[in-house]
């Protein structure tokens, strides 16, 4: 054989010259099987052809058999073997099978890149299309190759196939639409349509839309596809929507609460699925007793709520109390983990340690701007501090102001002034919880200087004002022209502008006891739990006003008061001394002198100190 005689060829073209060999050798072993009554056959044959591979631009392989002499790094193996006949079964092709040589180009709809995409990997005719594309996974593995999407091969191939999932997310129980094509009229008989592995309840039928309903068990990500007899179509990507609503907790606002003050309760309520939720109602239980149902909005998910049916306020009595919140009280939102909707957390609740006092001093209002200058044991003490208090050696130490500089010489219009920067202690907070700014000091003594003020001749030393973050820059005109002022109690601008008149009734202060009520002989106190120095250890004070001596001295020496605050007199002194049950302290102040009074049971009191209410938060009754 000359070298010319060596040409290209296809594998079809191998394959068809080995067959025609093969079927002569098998013709020859079944005259000698015939003649020596052996049976010969031939089972096994393996070919290994060194070659070298050309791919044409049509996607056609070729192949040429290297010469003699030479080698190629490609080997082409082939291997032949006998196959049973229930092997062959579904791939013979019927005698009467109509195939088709005509070029994939008559397909509908098919673009000239498709026919290219398709000629790439051997496919021609039809008939090359429809051996290559005999099962599920064989169509899959052209569309893969080809880039062709998988639904118009199947529509080619007449197979079912899906376009579209509407909606491609949904709750459990949605109605979902499958589109796409050849589905055939009616359902055939062992239709499945499978959400993530779960069936769906078919709901109708056509040839290109199936409306099914999604199973309760679809749940998160995954996929869709129906078998319809034994074709399987597509897979499509399918979402199984759900609301996770879970209360995670109850918390109080205190950690210990007390009996018959305001106990604020809030739930956590979340949504940690993948759905909205539908509005539905809550509900409180306290001591297992159903409180009110409230009604609650739909929450997004990972939505936490913030609406005030989570939120609860009770009064309740010394012990211990069960308390719960249950959302969707109404069983309204389907597919929740019942189990998760409901927090139960127990408080124990105790009784108010409380103060009786007595003082002379009467109370007609609890402003300090208009109270001028008080005595350090005044009730005004209690509920107001100032920028600084009196300390044990007579000087004065901050209080709601973390410190201010030193006088500094300032000359203005040829005038010596004196600036002094005073800094507020960030903690500092009203009784409502507004925080104590520069901008309430600042108001606190302009109203101070406003004539008529008991403060003015003091107040009026500034000369002005400016107000920087938590700072109040003052320049005065004289040095020590501030220290008369620094005790004085700040008041919140916000709620003292609007009824000057009306606040000495509904005061708010930042000291460590906040007014419940007031009337000028009786005056309730409830601990600040927000004031800066520390949650008071008494829950109470209630205040009698008693300006006659001896109707007071009555009241304490009969032991209805534990406190009391009485202009000085001996013989009331050596009568309360002589019981053996009191402590007394005589006091003076600037103008009288004082009596004080308690009980022995009363700690952390200390009535020598000049700002006797300086430490009110630590005082506390031994049991």
């Amino acid at each position: 054989m000359s070298l010319d005689d060596n040409v290209e060829w296809q594998l079809a073209d191998l394959v068809d010259a080995l067959s025609a060999e093969v079927d002569r050798a098998e013709d020859t072993l079944a005259l000698k099987s015939y003649a020596r009554k052996v049976s010969f056959a031939i089972k096994k044959m393996a070919l290994d052809v060194e070659v070298t591979m050309r791919r044409a631009p049509d996607g056609r392989l070729f192949f040429r058999t290297v010469d003699l002499g030479q080698t190629s790094d490609t080997l082409l193996k082939l291997d032949f073997a006998q196959v049973l006949e229930n092997q062959l079964t579904g791939m013979r092709k019927p005698l009467d099978d109509s195939t088709s040589s005509a070029p994939v180009s008559v397909l509908p709809g098919i673009t000239p890149e498709e026919v290219r995409a398709l000629n790439s990997i051997a496919i021609f005719t039809v008939d090359d299309f429809t051996r290559y594309t005999q099962t599920t996974a064989m169509v899959a593995e052209v569309g893969r190759k080809t880039g062709i999407a998988e639904t118009r091969l199947r529509n080619w191939r007449g197979m079912p196939f899906m376009t579209a999932l509407k909606p491609a997310r949904g709750a459990p129980g949605s109605t979902v639409v499958l589109e796409g094509g050849n589905f055939g009229l009616v359902s055939p008989e062992g239709t499945v349509v499978l959400f993530n592995g779960h069936p769906a309840k078919v709901l109708s039928w056509s040839n290109a839309r199936v409306t099914v309903e999604a199973p309760a068990e679809a749940l998160g990500s995954g996929l869709v596809f129906a078998i319809l007899g034994a074709q399987p179509t597509n897979v499509l990507a399918w979402e199984g929507t759900t609301v996770d609503l879970r209360v995670e907790d109850v918390t109080p606002n205190t950690d210990g609460p007390v009996a018959d003050e305001p106990l604020r309760l809030e739930a956590a309520l979340v949504n940690l699925g993948s759905a909205a939720t539908q509005p539905f109602t809550v509900q409180w239980f306290l001591d297992d007793a159903p409180l009110a149902k409230l009604p609650h909005g739909p929450l997004q998910p990972g939505q936490r709520s913030t609406e005030s049916g989570t939120q609860q306020e009770l009064l309740l009595k010394p012990g211990t109390h069960t308390l719960r919140f249950l959302a969707d009280a109404n069983e309204e939102l389907p597919g929740v983990d019942r189990a998760m909707l409901s927090f139960t957390r127990k408080v124990e609740v105790r009784a108010p340690q409380s103060l009786a006092m007595g003082d002379f001093r009467k109370l007609e209002l609890l402003d300090p701007v208009r109270a001028g200058p008080v005595d350090g044991s005044s009730v005004l003490g209690l509920v107001f501090r100032g920028l600084g208090r009196r300390g044990p050696k007579g000087d004065v130490v901050p209080d709601l102001a973390v410190g201010w500089t030193a006088p500094m010489p300032v000359e203005r219009g040829g005038v010596m002034l004196y600036s002094v920067t005073v800094t507020l202690r960030p903690e500092a907070r009203f009784h409502d919880g507004s925080p104590v700014t520069a901008e309430d000091v600042r108001f606190s003594l302009q109203r101070m200087q406003q004539p008529g003020s008991p403060w003015s001749t003091r107040a009026l030393h500034i000369r002005e004002m400016s107000v920087s973050g938590s700072q109040v820059t003052l320049l005065l005109d004289a040095p020590d022209a501030l220290a008369p002022l620094l005790p004085a109690g700040i008041v919140p601008r916000l709620a003292y502008e609007p009824d000057p008149d009306g606040f000495g009734k509904r005061p708010v202060g930042s000291g460590p006891f906040q007014v419940a009520s007031f009337a000028p002989t009786q005056l309730e106190l409830r601990a600040f739990r927000g004031y800066f120095r520390g949650a008071p250890r008494l829950d109470r004070l209630s205040v009698v006003v008693i300006p006659d001596l001896d109707r007071l001295g009555e009241r304490v020496e009969q032991q209805e008061l534990q406190m009391a605050v009485m202009p000085y007199d001996d013989a009331w002194f050596e009568r309360l001394r002589d019981l053996g049950e009191w402590n007394l302290v005589r006091a003076a102040t600037s103008t009288e002198g004082l009596l004080h009074v308690q009980v022995t049971r009363l700690l952390e009191r200390n009535p020598a100190e000049p700002d006797v209410n300086a430490g009110a938060h630590l005082w506390y009754l031994k049991p």
